[in-house]
């Protein structure tokens, strides 16, 4: 069982197990081994269903990723037959990890912004939709529909269905800017 895996499995369980508080568990696509901190206004567990969503400004940290939305969904697959004696859930992995309503993805470097996104745990790939916005520094790109490879970080950008284009702004190297070389006076302290 993969972490993905054993921590959807964490957000089932916790579902029947603590009371209804601000909920804390984990979740988040990242490739981090990293705890992982989810918090929500409110927290919905259907085991029968193997579904958990967390509503009203939702959001996963991971080390230094976070997830925002204004609604989280985690789908975990059924293993089938009944639940557990002990109250454990009869669900297995993750199958795919849904955000909806202002949803934000951040790192250190990067800033991503969509209407929905879609974590496919078997397919390793994120999926962001709706007036997609990607921020790294200054540059800043702008599409329909952003597809992230989690594990090689390889993203594709792709122009709205509907006609017109993808549009990006990049800033050659200045100093001041994230991972531009410094001037000879920042360099010497002039």
């Amino acid at each position: 069982m993969n972490r993905w895996d054993r921590a959807a499995a964490i957000l089932m369980t916790i579902g029947v197990l603590t009371p209804w508080t601000p909920v804390r568990a984990q979740i988040s696509p990242s490739t981090s081994n990293a705890p992982v901190d989810m918090s929500a206004d409110e927290a919905e567990v259907v085991n029968s269903k193997c579904v958990t969503t967390w509503r009203g400004s939702a959001e996963a940290l991971q080390g230094d990723s976070r997830i925002r939305a204004d609604t989280i969904t985690a789908y975990l697959k059924p293993k089938g037959g009944p639940a557990a004696p002990n109250g454990q859930t009869n669900c297995g992995g993750t199958d795919r990890i849904e955000a909806d309503g202002n949803v934000f993805y951040v790192t250190p470097t990067q800033i991503a912004r969509g209407d929905h996104a879609v974590y496919h745990a078997d397919a390793g790939q994120i999926v962001m939709t709706g007036n997609v916005i990607v921020v790294q520094g200054k540059d800043v790109a702008r599409g329909d529909r952003l597809t992230i490879e989690v594990a090689s970080r390889v993203a594709h950008l792709d122009a709205p269905s509907k006609g017109g284009r993808v549009r990006a702004v990049f800033y050659p190297d200045q100093p001041g800017t994230p991972g531009a070389p410094p001037t000879a006076a920042a360099a010497t302290g002039h």
